[in-house]
C-alpha cells in the first residue's frame, strides 16, 4: 500500500519530468503557442480556473496541474500535502471547494484536458 504523501510527491515529480519534455511536432508547437497565449496558460477556461491558476502558479507551472489525473479526494489530499510538507498557504472555503470542483471536473482520472 502506497502512502498518500509519497504518491503525491511522485505525481509532482512525474509532472515536472513531463513539463521539461520539448515539443517536437510543428503542429503541436503551434498549439502550444496558442495555449500559452491564454491568460491561464494551458488550463481549461471554466468556472474555477482563475482561483486555481492564481493559487497554484505561485509555486509551479500550470502544466503540472494539467498533467495530473486525480479524483476530487486525490486533489484534496494533494492540497493537504502541499500545505503540510511544501509550505503552501492553506486555501479556505469557499475558494478551496471551487478549486477542487474545477480540478475534479477538468483534471480527473480520465484526464480530458491533458496537454497535447
Amino acid at each position: 500500500m502506497t502512502h498518500p504523501r509519497l504518491t503525491a510527491a511522485l505525481l509532482i515529480a512525474t509532472g515536472l519530468a513531463f513539463a521539461l519534455v520539448p515539443v517536437q511536432n510543428g503542429a503541436r508547437a503551434q498549439d502550444t503557442v496558442e495555449e500559452e497565449e491564454s491568460e491561464f496558460g494551458v488550463l481549461k477556461v471554466a468556472e474555477g480556473v482563475e482561483e486555481t491558476y492564481y493559487n497554484c502558479v505561485a509555486c509551479h507551472s500550470e502544466r503540472i496541474i494539467a498533467q495530473q489525473g486525480l479524483t476530487r479526494d486525490g486533489w484534496d489530499e494533494l492540497l493537504v500535502w502541499m500545505v503540510e510538507e511544501q509550505g503552501m498557504h492553506d486555501i479556505e472555503d469557499p475558494e478551496r471547494s471551487k478549486i477542487l470542483d474545477y480540478l475534479a471536473a477538468h483534471y480527473n482520472e480520465d484526464r480530458p484536458n491533458f496537454p497535447q
